[in-house]
Order: structure tokens, then sequence, then C-alpha cells
């Protein structure tokens, strides 16, 4: 949660239009959560596409296999909320019911679920 905060400068291939200046610019994105729901659904992005040569439209890509440390009970949200009036009056601490895997790669493969 804490690299999800994390601010980004997003690069030449990947400028943000700026309606003041009518211009496609560098800029640094970072996404911040005002406040949470009272069941959290996390989506964990594990498809890098990139440019390839040898792919249709020249775009390619590849599956991530970094491993992921994420705590299946008491995931504190409380440190990455904005809103002060759902830090003071709600409980923020959540647990893990469900889990889908992906097996297989970029061009096709089969989900399984954990609950």
């Amino acid at each position: 949660m804490k690299e999800f905060k994390q601010s980004e400068v997003l690069d030449e291939e990947n400028m943000w239009y700026c309606k003041n200046c009518k211009e496609h610019v560098q800029a640094v994105k970072t996404l911040e959560l005002f406040r949470v729901p009272r069941i959290l659904i996390i989506t964990l992005k594990r498809f890098k596409i990139g440019k390839s040569k040898y792919s249709a439209y020249g775009i390619g890509g590849s599956k991530l296999d970094t491993l992921i440390d994420f705590p299946l009970e008491n995931l504190d949200m409380t440190p990455f909320v904005l809103s002060k009036h759902q830090k003071e009056h709600s409980n923020l601490i959540y647990d893990c019911f469900a889990v889908s895997n992906h097996f297989g790669g970029v061009g096709g493969g089969h989900y399984t679920a954990f609950a």
C-alpha cells in the first residue's frame, strides 16, 4: 500500500494533456484514497505491457512474477485514508476472505479462486 501512494513521474510515452497550456507535459501522478468502502476489493496489476516488433500491432507484454507480501488479516487502512471523519468514526481494519489467481501467460490462462 505504501508503494501505491508513491508519486510517479510520467515518462514521454505517458504524458498528461494540460488543459491550461494545451500541451502534453510530463507530470507527477499521485494516487490517494479519501475514504474506503465497507468491503474493499484490491486488484494487483500482474501484466506489463510493452512494445515488441514481434507481436501484433507492435505491442507485447509479460506477466510479472514478483512475490507480494500482503496481510490476510488485520490490514489497517488508517494510514492511507485522507478522510478525518472516516478515521475517527470507522473501523478501517480488513481481513481477506477471497483471492482470485491467474495461471498462465499474457496470451491466455485460467483463473482460480480461494475463498
